[in-house]
C-alpha cells in the first residue's frame, strides 16, 4: 500500500506509531553503543593513567636513589629463577602443577587431582598461579610435602590447606591422611589476553601412600 493511496486516518495512525517507536530505536541504537563507547573510553583513559602515574614515580625514585634502584633490579634477577616462566598463564599454571606433583611423588604423597584455577595479576607485571590439589598420605608423608614446598627451588605459596582422617578401603587397618590444598605460584611477564574464560585443566601424580 502506497502513502498517497491511505486514508488521512490511516496516515495519522502511522505517524502515531512512528513517534512512539523513534524515542526507543535512538535509545537502542543511538544512546546505548554511544554510552558504552564513552565508558570503555574511560576506563581505559584511567587504566593509562594510573600506568603513566606508577611509571612517573618509578622514575622520580630511580634519580633520587639510584642505589635503591640497583638493589630492586638485583633482587628481582635473583628471585627471577623462583618463578614459573610459561609463555601464558595455562602454560605457567601447567608447570605448577606439574611441580607440585614432583615434590608429592618425593614426600610419599599420592596425589590425587590436580586442577589448576585461572590466574590473577598482583601487580607490577607479576601474576599470581592456582592449583587445587586433593590427595593422601601418612603423617610424615604431610609433613615432607609441607617442607617440600616451603624449602623448594620454586616461590609457592599454601593459601588453604584442610587435613583430616580417611581410612582407605584397602587397607582398612591403615590410616591416613586426606589433604586438600589450594596452592599458588607465581609468574612475571605479560600474559596474552584471554579470547576467553579458561576451563580449568586436570592433572594427576601415580605416587603412592606407603
Amino acid at each position: 500500500m502506497k502513502w498517497s493511496t491511505m486514508q488521512p486516518r490511516e496516515r495519522r495512525t502511522i505517524v502515531i506509531g512512528a513517534l512512539v517507536l523513534l524515542p526507543g530505536l535512538l535509545f537502542v541504537y543511538g544512546f546505548r553503543p554511544y554510552q558504552a563507547a564513552l565508558s570503555d573510553a574511560r576506563d581505559q583513559l584511567a587504566t593509562e593513567r594510573m600506568a603513566l602515574a606508577r611509571e612517573k614515580v618509578a622514575i622520580a625514585t630511580a634519580q633520587q636513589n639510584p642505589q635503591m634502584q640497583h638493589i630492586a633490579d638485583s633482587a628481582m634477577r635473583a628471585m627471577q629463577p623462583r618463578l614459573f616462566e610459561g609463555k601464558d598463564d595455562v602454560m605457567a599454571s601447567a608447570e605448577l602443577a606439574a611441580y607440585i606433583g614432583d615434590l608429592a611423588r618425593g614426600a610419599r604423597v599420592w596425589l590425587q587431582d590436580a586442577g589448576t584455577r585461572p590466574a590473577t595479576a598482583a601487580g607490577d607485571g607479576v601474576r599470581t598461579l592456582r592449583v587445587e590439589i586433593r590427595a593422601e598420605s601418612d603423617l610424615l608423608g604431610t609433613l615432607m610435602f609441607l617442607q617440600a614446598l616451603e624449602r623448594g627451588e620454586k616461590l609457592v605459596r599454601v593459601d588453604r590447606l584442610d587435613i583430616s582422617k580417611s581410612a582407605r578401603g584397602d587397607e582398612k587397618d591403615a590410616e591416613t591422611l586426606s589433604i586438600v590444598a589450594t596452592i599458588s605460584g607465581f609468574a612475571i611477564g605479560e600474559s596474552p589476553a584471554p579470547t576467553g574464560k579458561p576451563a580449568p585443566t586436570r592433572a594427576s601424580s601415580g605416587g603412592e601412600v606407603k
